[in-house]
This record gives structure tokens, sequence and C-alpha cells, in this order.
């Protein structure tokens, strides 16, 4: 049996880090101790099948789509939406879920996902740019207003989302970008993400004082 001696549960399956807090687990030999964690790797097997049967099915019923979408043409092939469709909701098991990553990387990572689906399947029906012009700077609005809600619920730790805002405002500037050189054809909600995500951050930095300026130190070590 081993032991995590920052969280002071013992592990009864054979890992070697701990569940809770990925720190290394050292071997113990009280077999009385009743505040062990419980077999993580049964949990990890179920979640397992369920992406081998997932990706299984996937194959199968994508095959079946791009068939019937090739026997009945009329222009637009619908199966690759449908084939983008299902490999995000794999993404959505294998990454999110099956990985348990913590929830602001999910949050990335699904908003991420979600924007290149949009953008795909925009080109794949006849690319009218409304994928860039609307939905790319409504994701990055999306993600700002997201932002304001975790730092209202976790005001004790509201530090903590400031590189999301850097990474919103990165975002956002990257639209301009886009819209300098004529991709993006309407500015107003590119500029208008632009606007909020800079005054999210400055408001940040601002208002926060120390605790932003330390919170900037930790992550780039300036």
């Amino acid at each position: 049996m081993r032991e995590c001696k920052k969280c002071h549960v013992q592990i009864l399956d054979d890992t070697s880090i701990c569940p809770l807090c990925s720190s290394v687990l050292e071997t113990c030999g009280d077999e009385s101790w009743h505040n062990g964690y419980p077999d993580v790797k049964a949990v990890s097997k179920k979640l397992s099948f369920v992406v081998r049967l997932y990706s299984f099915l996937a194959i199968i019923i994508e095959a079946a789509f791009v068939i019937i979408n090739y026997l009945t043409f009329h222009g637009i092939w619908w199966s690759a939406i449908s084939g983008i469709i299902i490999l995000y909701f794999f993404v959505t098991l294998k990454y999110s879920l099956q990985r348990s990553n913590g929830y602001k990387t999910v949050i990335l990572v699904q908003l991420i996902g979600a924007v290149l689906l949009v953008i795909a399947t925009d080109n794949i029906i006849g690319y009218q740019g409304w994928s860039v012009n609307y939905v790319l700077p409504s994701a990055i609005l999306l993600l700002d207003a997201t932002i304001a809600i975790l730092m209202v619920v976790n005001v004790s730790n509201w530090q903590s989302y400031m590189l999301m805002q850097i990474l919103t405002v990165l975002l956002s500037g990257g639209c301009v970008l886009l819209w300098r050189f004529h991709i993006i054809g309407s500015p107003v909600l590119t500029l208008m993400a632009l606007a909020i995500s800079l005054c999210m951050l400055l408001g940040t930095l601002i208002f926060g004082e120390r605790r932003a300026q330390t919170e900037l130190k930790r992550r780039f070590h300036v």
C-alpha cells in the first residue's frame, strides 16, 4: 500500500502518483488505515472503455455517412461536417473527461474546438465569412464573460485568471490583425472584443495591485 504524505491518504491500487495532488507516493506497511483512497484505476478503465466504444461506433457511423453522402451527393459534403462533430466529441471524451484536466484548460479546449468546428463548417458549405466575422469574436466575448463570472465566484483566488485574461487580449488582437488583412470584413464585434478584454485586464492590474503584480511575477518570472 502507498501513502501520500501531503494529502494524508493511502492509495489502494498500485499507482505511484497521488490522484489528488500528483505527488509521488511513499510505500507504507500500515494496512489498518481507514481513509484510503478508492481504486482510481477502476474509474480510469471505465472511461477508457467508453472512449474505445465511442471510437468504434464513430468510425462505423462516419463511414456510413460518407457512403450515403457520396451516393446522394448534391454539391455539399455534409459528411465532412458530421466527421468534424464526431471528432470534437472524441476530443471532449479523451482530453476533457478521461484525462481529468483542470476546468480552465477544459474551458479553453472546448471553446477553441467549437470555434474551429464552426469555421470548418463555414468552409465546407461554401465560405461566407460569418464564422470569422461573428463567431470568432463572439467566442472571445463569451470567454471574457466566463472569466468575469469565475472571478466573482472564486473571489478569494481571482488573480489565478489573469493568464486567461492575457490570452483573450492576444486572441482579440489576432482578430484585429485578421481584419487589417481583410480576412474579417465586419470589425464591430472584433473591436468590441478587444476593448472589453483590455478593460478587464487593465482593471485587474489597477485594482488588483500587489496580488496582480505577484501573480504576473509568478507566471512570467519578471
